[in-house]
């Protein structure tokens, strides 16, 4: 078995960290599957809950040395999934399904490429605190206008609908929610990524860390308040 590398120091992303975000994101999605399971938006939710607990999963599997390369695949086409799960999410709530298919069929491209295609990952390198996925620069780029297009998408799709809603809505109380659960990952990355340029390599590692809080947030917090808009008996 390998051993981790800088085992005796416990980084935010460490190991040790991967692992228990990946128990925590798995046992809330169960805990919302099986609470909220009577609306979609439960189902939907317990889904990105498990696509988050998988990308911690493979970050494990890596640092524990086990098949970099299929793991790495599986860590990809989880958090590839991610951003239009978000936007479906919103589009539950908003009823505007703005973009949803071409984020669906988009995704599903990104995801056949990075299951089947030989030289979508040449590998991943466990950093101690963080993963390092080897692509290529250029693919990175266009991977990123998916991936944050997407994300900003969701927030201006909640905030587009917010606008057409009575101040004290209760369905403008949870879009609001739903944006601060995008920002709880999105803002620490972004400040990540200008003031320590040596992680810009990690960067889908470290904004899938800080998603934790997004994860606590739908089983707490957004779900729940869907629910109760919605008037969802729950036994």
């Amino acid at each position: 078995m390998t051993v981790f590398k800088q085992r005796n120091t416990l980084y935010c992303f460490s190991p040790a960290v991967m692992l228990a975000t990946f128990l925590i994101e798995f046992a809330l999605a169960i805990f919302v599957f099986v609470r909220y399971r009577v609306t979609r938006f439960g189902k939907v939710a317990a889904s990105a809950l498990v696509l988050l607990g998988s990308f911690q999963l493979a970050e494990y599997q890596i640092c524990a040395g086990r098949n970099e390369l299929l793991w790495s695949r599986v860590g990809f086409v989880a958090i590839t999934l991610l951003p239009v799960v978000g936007l479906y999410l919103v589009s539950l709530v908003s009823h505007r399904p703005h973009f949803l298919k071409l984020g669906y069929a988009t995704a599903i491209v990104y995801v056949v490429y990075f299951a089947f295609v030989p030289k979508s990952i040449s590998g991943a390198a466990c950093g101690g605190n963080y993963i390092i996925f080897n692509a290529s620069n250029d693919f990175y780029r266009l991977y990123g206008f998916y991936y944050w297009g997407f994300l900003l998408l969701g927030i201006w799709e909640s905030l587009e609908k917010m606008a057409d809603l009575r101040r004290q809505s209760k369905t403008r109380n949870v879009l609001q929610w739903l944006i601060v659960g995008y920002l709880s990952f999105m803002g620490p990355m972004g400040l990540v990524y200008i003031t320590y340029p040596a992680a810009r390599d990690a960067v889908a590692s470290i904004m899938c860390g800080f998603a934790v809080l997004l994860a606590l947030m739908l089983a707490f917090k957004i779900v729940p308040d869907y629910n109760r808009t919605h008037r969802v008996h729950i036994a």
